[in-house]
């Protein structure tokens, strides 16, 4: 038979409750905005991939750079250096807001795996710990709590296929030469990387997105917990 916790114990799940209501009011609409800054990413790389992909792309007479930084006229698509800045350049590396792009990417990826793994060793302990608010006294408490935890947990979750998905993104990226020669080199071969790139950016845009609205789906759960729970604490 489960032990109710002590006021001293419940007192604690009560600053826990309160604290964490505030923090994944903040995360909720930080996964909106992370979901909307790669799907701008993604729709990047798929306007290049669509111009790589026409008749004309990689296939143009090259430009004289000796009197200055030209265009790649093949490679360039108008929309995204005008969005985005993307600008492959006649005898130049590849652009630096790839380059930046596939660092934003990397740097994700492990942020979300650290996230991930930080949740589930947490959850791992609440599950078990949270258990002693299932008596008759407590048990009205118990429900919106366990509802908040079981979001809390399946964002764990989808935090983890998230570092998957922007992990396999950034490898993508990495094992395609963007410089104008590289990509010159087989502008269709160029153009199937980045749509798979772009695919998997969107699969982690979306799981990111749905995990940070389901998150605000606990706002009242965690009001209703913390009235119970000080109501509880009063009344000891």
């Amino acid at each position: 038979m489960t032990s109710e916790p002590t006021s001293a114990e419940l007192g604690g799940y009560l600053a826990v409750a309160r604290a964490h209501r505030e923090h994944e009011r903040f995360h909720s609409v930080l996964k909106l905005e992370e979901a909307v800054a790669w799907r701008r990413d993604s729709n990047a790389l798929k306007l290049l991939a669509d111009r790589w992909s026409s008749p004309e792309g990689g296939q143009s007479d090259r430009e004289d750079p000796t009197h200055g930084a030209v265009g790649c006229t093949d490679l360039n698509e108008p929309a995204v250096v005008a969005t985005t800045g993307i600008l492959f350049m006649e005898g130049e590396t590849e652009p630096a807001e790839l380059t930046s792009m596939k660092a934003r990417i990397g740097h994700a990826a492990t942020r979300y795996r650290q996230l991930s793994d930080w949740l589930h060793g947490h959850m791992a302990e609440e599950w078990p710990r949270l258990t002693t608010l299932l008596t008759p006294r407590l048990v009205g408490s118990a429900q919106p709590r366990l509802r908040a935890l079981t979001r809390t947990t399946a964002a764990a979750n989808a935090y983890d296929l998230v570092a998957h998905l922007l992990t396999a993104t950034a490898h993508a990226l990495d094992n395609q030469d963007l410089t104008p020669v590289g990509v010159r080199r087989d502008p269709p071969g160029a153009a199937a990387v980045l749509r798979t790139a772009a695919w998997l950016l969107d699969s982690a845009a979306a799981t990111v997105a749905e995990a940070g609205a389901r998150l605000s789906l606990s706002d009242p759960d965690w009001t209703a917990f913390i009235d119970a729970a000080a109501a509880a604490v009063q009344d000891d």
